[in-house]
């Protein structure tokens, strides 16, 4: 439900940007617009393109649904209420992660398609690139913290108070390597329009492509709440904590209408001689220090 109308959301800040309308017909404000569109798609006929790996084609986009919705098991529902608690939670971050990337992948390869194979391995290439970043980043999170579980650094930035106070630097990193591990403007290159027709989900139509999309727009909450808690830090009053995630899900919306796509050399140059060096330098000066002290 979240997904659904964050893409209500999404379309009528774009359209207010741009002095159009937007969805404004189907419902009261367009209320039910999100519930008009998932219909369209549920009903709309599965088109299959000749010459594809019809079982793979099917299964990728399943499973990239399924890597959405596993990554929240991981994540505690507050400062006490928890699915899952494990030691090594960053380890399962950020490996479920790069199923994704699998999903993304076989999709491309298996639509038969030159435009989606040259969307999924450009999806591939800049999703590895910038889950080292969002690795580096977790890693400095998780020394601070002296443990590997989500749960401890949410109770560590809880005590302490809000990592964004004094690792500013790390947390505006980690915010730019999630838009482009999510595929967002304006690092949306493997879905780039003008070159890749869609990018790697090209040959999906009906409820096929509604998976992939519910993916990526599930993908979008799961980092806006995993930056709340790691970052800015739980609140105990659960209006709060709503609030900066739908701030944080506002700022990566309106960035579609302030920045200019990137080129994808651009995009590499950023991660590789920016960020990556960074996040190194400051591990190790950490490492470094901590030895000094002890």
């Amino acid at each position: 439900m979240s997904t659904a109308f964050i893409t209500l959301g999404e379309r009528s800040i774009i359209a207010d940007y741009q002095g159009r309308k937007g969805p404004r017909k189907t419902g009261s404000s367009g209320f039910l617009q999100p519930i008009a569109d998932a219909l369209k798609l549920l009903l709309k006929e599965k088109i299959s393109v000749r010459f594809i790996q019809e079982h793979v084609f099917t299964i990728a986009t399943w499973a990239a649904l399924f890597v959405s919705f596993i990554l929240w098991l991981l994540l505690p529902l507050g400062l006490d209420t928890y699915l899952l608690s494990l030691d090594f939670t960053s380890f399962f971050l950020i490996n479920i992660g790069i199923l994704h990337i699998f999903a993304i992948v076989f999709a491309s390869w298996s639509s038969n398609s030159k435009y989606a194979f040259l969307g999924g391995f450009r999806s591939a290439a800049q999703m590895v690139s910038y889950e080292l970043c969002i690795g580096l980043s977790l890693g400095v999170i998780f020394k601070y913290s002296k443990n590997l579980s989500v749960v401890a650094a949410d109770y560590f930035g809880t005590e302490v108070g809000s990592f964004v106070y004094y690792l500013v630097g790390l947390a505006i990193i980690f915010f730019i390597a999630s838009l482009a591990e999510l595929n967002r403007h304006p690092f949306d290159l493997p879905e780039a329009e003008a070159e890749l027709v869609a990018g790697y989900n090209v040959e999906y139509t009906g409820i096929r492509f509604a998976l992939f999309f519910l993916a990526e727009y599930l993908s979008v909450v799961y980092y806006s709440v995993l930056f709340n808690k790691l970052y800015i830090g739980e609140s105990c009053y659960l209006s709060v904590n709503l609030v900066n995630i739908a701030a944080l899900i506002f700022f990566i919306i309106t960035l579609r209408t302030l920045i200019p796509r990137y080129r994808y050399d651009q995009l590499m140059r950023i991660n590789w001689k920016c960020f990556l060096p960074i996040l190194v330098v400051s591990a190790a000066f950490l490492t470094l220090l901590e030895f000094l002290l002890t």
